[in-house]
């Protein structure tokens, strides 16, 4: 049986760093944002005055497992993971071969806790342990993520695609590419925040001539993910693309690489240089980079969009949210109340799928 200790401290960050980035370099389905770079940083920007509740799990001496969560305050206290809002993907982080194991001993520090009425824990992947192990509650589809499998090469994967996205993407071989009038450009360290200014100011456009406000909305949000580029990009992990046309940049993708995996999150072109049809560039070169550096899924995140079928994903993958009450007047209000505010997040998110990147 696994020893469980539950991390409160305020200074859980640094304690924890080291082992932390040890499990999540040998965890089978580790994704960047079960990173401790990730994780803590999302704590410094949205912590405020929740507190942690980190669920370690030893066998012996060796760290097996964390479930990083954290306990909100307000009319009923709830338990969510760290990362709540910002990350695609949540889930507790596990040593080859404990996964099982790591899930039900998490359920059992929720199960067995008084600090807390309501679990609420979101982006869990449906084939995660935790989604089977949990009794009791209600788990409810949030997302759905497509996946792509990466072929040997990236002639062999143009070849799967319908005629005219294959016409697009051979743009990138075209005139304007062959002569170097346009190109796309992964930056470097040095270059961070200038490729951040492109991806900020046309992802706000393109969604601004739309009438939505975008995925980057508020001070906190692009701070953060300003901040996570910056420490990604050091790490090895951050692949910010921009595309240039006559040295004037018209787009820009946001991606990560962890493993054998890259992490589609967001993009952003200018409308006005639609006839390039900036988006399908991007992302083909992004998927191009992701078969040239032998890596073996490329993995849209969240949103089941008409465009992201077009790039003939294998795989559909659903999100899970769990909403467990303890008993009482307070677990069953705060149940009731989150359920209602889910229904309007499903009609919003029936709004945004389709309207997703064109072009």
């Amino acid at each position: 049986m696994l020893k469980t200790h539950i991390v409160t401290d305020a200074d859980w960050a640094e304690r924890l760093r080291a082992p932390w980035s040890e499990l999540v370099a040998s965890a089978r389905d580790a994704t960047p944002f079960q990173t401790w770079e990730w994780q803590s940083l999302w704590w410094r920007w949205f912590g405020g005055r929740k507190r942690p509740w980190i669920v370690a799990l030893f066998e012996g001496g060796d760290l097996v497992g964390l479930a990083p969560c954290c306990v909100t305050r307000g009319p009923w206290k709830a338990l969510r993971w760290i990362g709540t809002g910002a990350s695609d993907y949540l889930q507790p982080i596990a040593r080859p071969g404990y996964e099982s194991e790591v899930a039900f001993a998490l359920w059992d520090a929720v199960r067995d806790a008084e600090s807390f009425d309501l679990t609420d824990l979101h982006q869990l992947r449906e084939t995660q342990p935790l989604a089977s192990v949990a009794s009791g509650g209600t788990l409810i589809e949030q997302a759905r993520c497509l996946v792509l499998d990466l072929p040997g090469s990236f002639d062999e994967y143009l070849a799967g695609l319908s005629k005219s996205l294959r016409y697009d993407v051979r743009r990138l071989e075209r005139a304007e590419f062959a002569e170097g009038r346009a190109r796309v450009r992964f930056v470097d360290t040095d270059e961070v925040q200038a490729g951040m200014d492109v991806l900020l100011a046309t992802h706000s456009k393109r969604w601004r001539d739309r009438g939505l406000p975008g995925a980057f909305v508020g001070k906190r949000i692009r701070g953060f993910h300003r901040e996570w580029a910056e420490s990604a990009s050091r790490q090895g992990w951050l692949w910010l693309g921009v595309l240039e046309l006559d040295g004037a940049p018209k787009g820009a993708i946001y991606a990560m690489a962890l493993g054998r995996s890259c992490y589609f999150y967001q993009c952003g072109f200018d409308p006005e240089a639609k006839s390039l049809s900036p988006g399908t560039l991007l992302v083909a070169s992004t998927i191009r980079r992701a078969i040239g550096e032998g890596l073996s899924t490329f993995d849209f995140l969240r949103g089941d969009e008409p465009y992201k079928r077009r790039w003939k994903p294998q795989h559909v993958h659903a999100n899970v949210r769990w909403l467990w009450p303890k008993s009482g007047l307070a677990g069953a209000l705060a149940r009731s109340w989150n359920r209602a505010g889910w229904r309007i997040e499903s009609k919003l998110r029936e709004r945004l799928e389709g309207r997703g990147l064109v072009g």
